[in-house]
């Protein structure tokens, strides 16, 4: 009794603190949202929380719920109810004289967030009394009632109202009954004792309780009470947090190490962790849902037997570098000892032919023309230089070879032997710096046999540098995450969309027509997307054991690897039903994957090339207009008048009017070659606001588009693309006198 009154009377004088609520510390889920605004899934340590915005978002039930069981007087009292200690305090006298107890809602939020949790002493209890009786006076009910709601811990990890009742029984808040509402008030005071999945039958007796107290206090009627109190309980499915599953796992899986590896999100690997696990991010991704089960749909459809290969798949679109899709795997959530590694970014692996147009590009900034003229033969040995071995090259049967051929029919054909000999005119050197340019980040050795593919490479790589060639030269990082923000709105990263000219446009209009006949006509025509304009390069390693495709069109760039994730394995009979190359599954695999994700975009061309003579005309240099804050028509116009192409991307900008252009690349004031591609961002509505999917497991429904090939058009066909040997220790790149083709005209 004493202390009670020395409590209340030292609350008159206590010491005045700074109780200006902010946000609680208790740990704060990420969460990650694909392009479109939608919810993917959370980031979560052993605390998860998501936080409401005002009282109302609680419904009443659940309110008069938590007040009835933990301070029915709350709504009363100046936030303390001295009835409730005195209470409390004939029940401690035994207890060498520590008032426990009798806390309303106020005293148990300063306690939690103002005081030392694990002090219970008389002089804890007169602070917490004194600084409760400070909030009320600064605070209205219903916004410290929020602040409990928010802050008090149920179990299993879940901190707020919100989230417990998505961890207990998968619900949003007004989809909760009053049993439910009931049984979540009742953990409060003792969550792990009354764990329902652990202690089903006190947790039943504790919600028992709290219902009678609503009773007692007329929030309820006799009938709710019955029918409540008698509601069988059921509960979601009990997931650990290792064990949770959700869609599109390699994506998520590349992103969150993105930000754990990333020193803007803190000086320190466990700074990272904890923000991104405890920080309360929203992560704002590029990935398009339409676009990612097309993809995932094209794997299951070309290769849908378990344990044969598998494939790796990467979708960029080209005019803002966004990866709209990439699928590392059969199911990153598999029982496999690889499952969760992710093929399209990790390790890398041969990329056979691909890597021809990266040399050939190289040629062609030198002086050698596309018609220039090479021996064709069907196997050659050429010098090492430095090394008194030679470097066998043969080509694949089916192409064959014999007399001279020029560099486009060699590359459409796939000729090895011809290519071989390219590689030593440009110097190995200059064959990797030019895919380097272009976007290859795998570390490349100047050797020979880089332009048969020899060096491994990612299907991130192969998709960023032939992405180049599908905007005439201008490269753009590819890039997964465009906004990164606080729970608060702070902004931690926003992704700066940079572009560089790599390669002239004329070039890579050149390689992009003869790419296009790869897919017309040579060993990529299993790519062809009907009326659409594709360009694009297959790939086989040696003995089958990689084969890829990567190709594009005007508006997007899909690159496709197949392969055994556990070893390199040679793909052919017995252990595949054919031998497989980079125009056999993966070139399908790409047909699926584009014929889906342009259902419903416009036709567009591919810009005309020039014509390949030694007296080229370039196309005038222009100065880039300023086109920030003018409405797209007025964008567009001035553009034009410029004599440069306009690329449009949409992007959310709740700050900017919409339809107004918000960024462009190139900025203004660069100088570009007339005829080549300007980007502009213009701001569209944002989307309504994400909710949580109710089944992260549920499969992904696959698009509509192609049937699968019946078996007979799916037997090896005459693919023309040779299986590249494997780099040999000694086949170094020597210093060979670039700028001349054999027999140049």
């Amino acid at each position: 009794m004493a202390l009670v009154t020395v409590a209340l009377a030292t609350s008159c004088t206590y010491e005045t603190r700074d109780l200006r609520v902010s946000l609680p510390t208790t740990a704060q889920s990420s969460f990650i949202y694909d392009a479109e605004g939608g919810l993917i899934t959370s980031f979560r340590g052993e605390q998860h929380r998501r936080d409401l915005e005002t009282i109302d978002e609680v419904p009443r039930i659940l309110q008069d719920a938590v007040v009835a069981i933990e301070d029915e007087r709350f709504w009363e009292h100046q936030g303390v109810d001295v009835r409730a200690l005195l209470r409390a305090a004939r029940s401690n006298i035994a207890v060498d004289g520590v008032l426990q107890g009798g806390s309303t809602i106020t005293q148990q939020y300063v306690g939690r967030a103002f005081l030392d949790r694990t002090e219970i002493t008389a002089s804890r209890k007169i602070a917490e009394i004194a600084l409760a009786l400070q909030l009320e006076r600064a605070y209205t009910k219903d916004f410290i009632l929020l602040q409990y709601l928010n802050t008090v811990n149920f179990g299993e990890g879940a901190y707020g109202v919100l989230t417990a009742a998505k961890e207990y029984f998968d619900k949003e808040l007004d989809e909760l009954t009053l049993a439910e509402a009931a049984l979540l008030a009742g953990l409060i005071q003792a969550p792990s004792a009354r764990n329902p999945y652990e202690n089903r039958t006190s947790a039943i007796q504790r919600r028992g309780a709290v219902l009678e107290r609503m009773l007692a206090n007329d929030w309820i009627s006799e009938r709710e009470f019955e029918q409540a109190r008698t509601e069988p309980l059921r509960l979601a499915p009990r997931v650990a947090t290792l064990d949770e599953t959700y869609e599109y796992g390699y994506f998520v899986e590349e992103v969150r190490q993105w930000i754990l590896d990333d020193p803007r999100f803190g000086a320190t690997p466990d700074e990272r962790v904890r923000l991104l696990f405890e920080g309360g991010l929203h992560i704002h991704t590029t990935l398009v849902p339409r676009v990612q089960r097309a993809a995932e749909s094209a794997l299951r459809t070309i290769l849908p037997w378990e344990g044969g290969p598998s494939a790796a798949i990467v979708v960029i679109r080209n005019d803002t570098g966004h990866v709209e899709a990439m699928v590392g795997g059969r199911d990153f959530f598999g029982a496999a000892p690889s499952a969760r590694f992710n093929l399209a970014t990790q390790g890398g692996r041969q990329a056979g032919s691909g890597f021809k147009p990266f040399v050939l590009a190289a040629a062609l900034e030198q002086g050698i023309q596309m018609s220039a003229l090479y021996p064709a033969p069907s196997k050659i040995e050429l010098p090492i230089p430095g090394l008194t071995e030679t470097w066998e090259v043969s080509n694949f049967s089916v192409t064959g070879g014999g007399g001279l051929m020029t560099l486009r029919e060699a590359l459409v054909r796939s000729i090895n032997t011809v290519f071989a000999q390219l590689m030593e005119d440009v110097t190995p050197a200059a064959g990797v710096a030019m895919a380097e340019r272009l976007g290859v980040a795998s570390p490349l050795a100047p050797v020979l046999a880089a332009v048969l593919g020899s060096e491994d490479v990612t299907v991130l790589d192969m998709a960023a540098g032939y992405s180049t060639f599908a905007r005439r030269g201008i490269y753009i990082a590819p890039t997964m995450v465009t906004r990164v923000t606080r729970l608060d709105g702070t902004v931690l990263y926003e992704h700066e969309p940079n572009s560089a000219r790599v390669l002239d446009s004329r070039i890579s209009d050149e390689m992009t027509d003869a790419m296009a006949e790869v897919v017309e006509a040579g060993t990529g025509r299993r790519a062809a997307v009907e009326g659409r304009s594709v360009a694009g390069k297959t790939g086989t390693a040696e003995n089958y054991v990689d084969a890829g495709f990567t190709g594009y069109t005007p508006q997007y760039t899909t690159a496709v690897w197949v392969g055994f994730p556990d070893a390199q394995i040679p793909m052919e009979p017995p252990t595949t039903e054919r031998d497989v190359t980079g125009g056999s599954y993966p070139a399908e695999i790409f047909q699926l994957v584009m014929s889906a994700i342009h259902e419903g975009l416009a036709t567009e061309p591919f810009a005309a090339s020039p014509p390949t003579t030694t007296t080229t005309q370039y196309p005038p240099v222009v100065e880039v207009p300023s086109v920030i804050d003018l409405p797209l028509e007025e964008a567009t116009a001035r553009i034009e008048e410029a004599y440069l192409d306009v690329r449009v991307s949409e992007v959310v900008r709740p700050e900017a009017a919409a339809g107004t252009v918000v960024r462009q690349i190139p900025p203004a004031g660069e100088l570009a070659s007339g005829g080549s591609a300007m980007i502009v961002e213009v701001a569209v509505e944002p989307p309504a606001t994400p909710v949580e999917t109710e089944d992260v497991d549920s499969p992904a429904e696959p698009p509509s588009g192609p049937d699968l090939p019946e078996s007979a058009d799916r037997q090896p066909a005459t693919d023309g693309d040779e299986p590249q040997p494997s780099v040999d220790a000694g086949i170094q790149g020597g210093a060979g006198e670039g700028g001349v083709g054999r027999d140049q005209p």
